[in-house]
């Protein structure tokens, strides 16, 4: 087989992926809400280190709920941070009956560690039927809550958020806001073929049944990803349903990294977390990593117009997927910048992998797993 048949081979295959996995996108957006006549108690909880320039705007955009009173607690854990966000959060509260705040407790497992630890300790307090989780570099829609609530039903146990990426006048946060985009639309498209691949922490509701139910983080093996660990765990009971809708009330909004450095420990972080995915993760996996290949090496073994014309397929293929996701979310305006975007998301996924035959640790918030 020529070099110009496989790729040319692996390029429909990529091609016919992506209209499989639309296939699923599209019964995530046709996913329906629920006329709920008694809205469940919720708790929001939010776990920050080391996050004195965030966690005020966060409170702030939080304070603007749309939910109401009495059904609604908002618990704000302070990790172990070695600043003043305890301060500022105890600061940003006051005269909010309806916020928490509370320090992380001390570890008491080999599991309950870092954020997941944090997080164990609001629940183990919380008195809500649907827990909503989010970050603290992270502002929420008023109605954040109450629509998300409304895709309850029958066996739901998790309901899985966009997050899009506030962009600023650089490229750089236009390249990561299409980053996400694309990603998290792979996994709402997962999960409407029922073979799902992730989900973020910083948009992730879950009822509290099924958390405890699957044990909670005190039973599920650590893992630098504490949402992505969970969701595998309710996942396997066959009887629980995972959802990820894409609506816009829905989405909650977060920051750019700031550079490089701070980009590859988070990409480090997810491509540690994301090891033991499941076939469909497999598959796609080798075929982006290979599309990559493609795109930064194809004009060394490729003439041209066969390189050209299946980069014209590869970017096809991931557009077709994502348009409507855009449009949705008002992200239109960011088109022109998805060559760039390609580009950015080839070279880090080509060196991801290979940064793990050198440095097997992971770095995050100052902590070393």
């Amino acid at each position: 087989m020529t070099i110009e048949i496989f790729f040319l081979s692996l390029t429909l295959l990529y091609f016919l992926t992506h209209l499989f996995l639309l296939k699923g996108l599209n019964k995530s957006f046709r996913l329906k809400k629920n006329q709920i006549q008694e809205l469940p108690k919720v708790s929001v909880i939010v776990a920050g280190r080391n996050e004195s320039a965030n966690i005020r705007r966060c409170i702030q955009s939080l304070s603007r709920t749309n939910y109401p009173a009495g059904k609604l607690e908002i618990i704000l854990v302070n990790d172990h941070s070695t600043d003043n966000t305890f301060e500022i959060m105890k600061e940003a509260t006051a005269g909010l009956d309806y916020f928490k705040v509370i320090n992380s407790a001390e570890s008491t497992s080999n599991n309950l560690k870092g954020k997941a630890n944090a997080i164990d300790t609001a629940i183990s307090q919380c008195t809500g039927e649907i827990i909503i989780s989010t970050d603290a570099d992270c502002e929420v829609p008023a109605n954040w809550v109450r629509e998300t609530v409304r895709y309850y039903s029958g066996n739901t146990a998790m309901i899985c958020g966009f997050t899009k990426i506030k962009t600023d006048s650089t490229l750089f946060s236009k390249v990561q806001s299409l980053d996400w985009l694309y990603l998290l639309t792979l996994a709402s498209s997962s999960a409407g073929l029922k073979m799902i691949l992730s989900c973020v922490g910083n948009n992730l509701a879950f009822s509290k049944k099924a958390y405890n139910d699957a044990g909670g983080y005190s039973s599920i093996g650590f893992s630098v990803t504490e949402d992505l660990a969970l969701m595998r765990k309710i996942n396997s009971y066959s009887s629980l349903e995972i959802k990820y809708p894409i609506d816009r009330e829905c989405i909650v909004e977060t920051l750019p990294c700031s550079n490089l450095s701070e980009l590859f420990s988070q990409k480090r972080r997810w491509f540690r977390g994301g090891i033991g995915i499941n076939f469909l993760g497999y598959i796609v996996g080798f075929e982006l990593y290979s599309m990559n290949v493609l795109l930064i090496f194809g004009l060394l073994f490729l003439n041209v117009k066969v390189f050209s014309v299946l980069v014209l397929m590869k970017f096809i293929s991931e557009l077709l997927l994502i348009s409507k996701v855009m449009k949705t979310f008002n992200m239109n305006y960011l088109y022109k910048y998805y060559p760039a975007f390609s580009i950015y998301f080839a070279f880090y996924g080509l060196t991801l992998p290979l940064s793990f035959l050198f440095k097997t640790g992971i770095k995050w918030k100052g902590r070393k797993f």
